[in-house]
């Protein structure tokens, strides 16, 4: 019996991870530190993490990490999602139900930082919160990017 090889066509690929490729250079690195004396939580998502030792040596040299694996995610980075298409998706309070008055935003996204700080009896829902960002699927990115670039296109 003959086989058939079908030859693929070097066209574009309409597949998911074919469409998401075209982003494949664009992440975005989260850590997530806190002062149990001031009672504080911070959560810095920035595009590069090179800006994380700039912030943590200069406004939170008291603060400590939490662990990825105290978070319960194996990894801290969002892979084909910059930090501003998570700002504009999830909101400057990333989903967290917690009242603005108590919040404290550093949107520095120019420089390529976002910085969040939430008290510290919030630590439960900054971790899911975490967890669901991270976790996302492939077909949640996808519609990220649509959904910011789509926002991008009317603003222009």
């Amino acid at each position: 019996m003959k086989q058939i090889i079908k030859k693929k066509d070097s066209g574009e690929d309409d597949s998911l991870f074919g469409l998401l490729a075209s982003y494949k250079n664009l992440y975005s690195y989260i850590t997530v530190i806190e002062s149990p004396e001031q009672d504080i939580i911070v959560i810095i998502i920035a595009k590069n993490p090179s800006s994380f030792d700039e912030l943590i040596k200069s406004k939170y040299q008291q603060f400590k990490p939490i662990r990825r694996i105290k978070i319960g995610v194996t990894r801290l980075f969002i892979k084909y999602i910059t930090p501003e298409f998570i700002i504009k998706y999830f909101g400057p309070l990333l989903g967290i139900k917690v009242p603005e008055n108590k919040v404290h935003i550093i949107n520095n996204l120019e420089s390529g930082y976002f910085v969040l700080e939430i008290p510290g009896n919030y630590k439960e829902q900054v971790i899911q919160c975490i967890k669901r960002i991270v976790n996302l699927t492939p077909q949640k990115k996808y519609e990220i990017i649509e959904k910011s670039l789509a926002d991008e296109e009317v603003i222009v």
